[in-house]
């Protein structure tokens, strides 16, 4: 079971949050992950750190453990910008940088707080928020090309493409995470969560990726419970075929 580790940045400044992940990388985590929001109040929290920056300085003070964003909102930049910082961070981690992606709350919901605050627009229709997913994702088809065309020349070109984990709560979510993604990650809680994963796997089986591996991967609170490996979370993810499980502490 592989198991990794999440680090809020609403309850922890800087240093601890360096120090926390150097410890997970010598005690063997596979990868360290952050959260992207804007204001810390979203988690309960009274600070907060911007996820690329966050990811780009832990890349920069590790040497072996992956390091993940869980997960970038959609909504939050424009697709070139969160793109281009992807594929900055890819870089700066020597190839170790995993590019999660999320599509987002609606407008007048909990998560929209910090947004409204910012005045940055969400759509309202679950299918504009999708399909803005889906925007970001072509858009690191076409940048990640190391064949892509001449007008493309100069935009961050990451060695290797990063692996895109799309954060899941729906079969939508899931069908999209299958068809074009390398991963998937859902509330290990979810009552749904036996649906979701197998329509990611449906969708990736008749997609163009069919035959690529496609990771799995669960969340759930960082515990004693959790961390044995004949505990319940464990098991669970085993039998669901999943690959591994993020500790969100």
């Amino acid at each position: 079971m592989k198991l990794d580790v999440l680090y809020s940045a609403a309850n922890h400044p800087w240093p601890q949050l360096r120090d926390h992940v150097m410890r997970a990388e010598a005690e063997g985590y596979g990868r360290a992950w952050v959260f992207d929001h804007l204001s810390g109040a979203m988690l309960s929290g009274t600070r907060m750190l911007e996820c690329f920056t966050l990811a780009g300085a832990l890349a920069a003070a590790t040497s072996t453990i992956g390091i993940g964003t869980l997960v970038v909102n959609a909504a939050n930049r424009p697709a070139g910008v969160a793109v281009a910082a992807a594929a900055s961070v890819q870089e700066i981690s020597g190839g170790r940088f995993v590019f999660g992606l999320g599509a987002g709350s609606a407008p007048g919901t909990r998560w929209a707080r910090e947004h409204e605050l910012l005045d940055i627009p969400l759509h309202g229709s679950i299918q504009r928020r999708h399909q803005h997913l889906i925007d970001v994702i072509d858009l690191c088809d076409i940048q990640w090309d190391p064949g892509r065309v001449e007008r493309w020349a100069g935009f961050p070109l990451p060695s290797p493409r990063p692996p895109i984990l799309l954060g899941v709560n729906s079969v939508s979510l899931a069908t999209i995470a299958g068809a074009r993604c390398d991963a998937m990650n859902v509330a290990l809680d979810h009552p749904r969560i036996e649906e979701f994963i197998a329509a990611a796997r449906a969708a990736r089986a008749s997609s163009d990726l069919a035959g690529r591996p496609f990771e799995v991967n669960a969340w759930t609170a960082l515990s004693d419970a959790a961390l044995d490996p004949d505990g319940d979370a464990q098991r669970r993810v085993t039998e669901l075929g999943g690959d591994g499980l993020v500790l969100v502490a």
